[in-house]
């Protein structure tokens, strides 16, 4: 028989594997709230979250009491995940939710840049060469123009030229 300051410790430790699964856990509820899957992606998604959860209890199992599982070691895992839900599950889903905002905005951003430094001298370029090109031709009342709006980019450029209206020809 195990002296109680190993059962204590063992305890102490399942009740961290219980939080450790209660983050993870948030983790694929975060994941699975933004993605919304359908039945079937959900069943694979549970089944992965039981193929990473299982062997994070079995590591802590083995790190507590060497893989013994018993009825305090259950009861740790319980309570652990029940004070994690009480005291950390919702800031810890603010915190995934805010940095998966960042990395969102983050990638706007160099979305942004790409079209400010890329696309956009591209673009006028072309319909510098478009508008030459029809007033050579002696069709000067087309106006193209690139669209753009600066750098709030919201899904596109205005890719196609645009005939100017008869009331607005010069």
């Amino acid at each position: 028989m195990d002296s109680l300051s190993v059962q204590l410790y063992a305890f102490a430790v399942t009740m961290i594997a219980g939080a450790s699964i209660g983050f993870i856990f948030d983790l694929y509820r975060v994941i699975r709230s933004l993605l919304r899957p359908g039945a079937v992606v959900t069943v694979v998604m549970d089944l992965f979250f039981w193929v990473v959860a299982a062997p994070v209890i079995i590591i802590y199992l083995l790190m507590a009491n060497w893989g013994e599982l018993r009825l305090y070691v259950l009861i740790g895992i319980v309570l652990g995940s029940a004070f994690y839900y009480l005291l950390f599950s919702s800031m810890v889903i603010r915190l995934f939710i805010s940095l998966l905002n960042l990395i969102g905005h983050i990638i706007s951003f160099l979305c942004q840049l790409f079209f400010s430094i890329v696309v956009w001298p591209v673009k006028v370029l072309q319909d510098l060469f478009l508008t030459f090109n029809a007033r050579r031709r002696g069709r000067s009342w087309i106006k193209f123009e690139s669209g753009w709006r600066g750098l709030r980019w919201r899904g596109g450029l205005r890719w196609q030229s645009r005939f100017i209206p008869f009331w607005r020809r010069q």
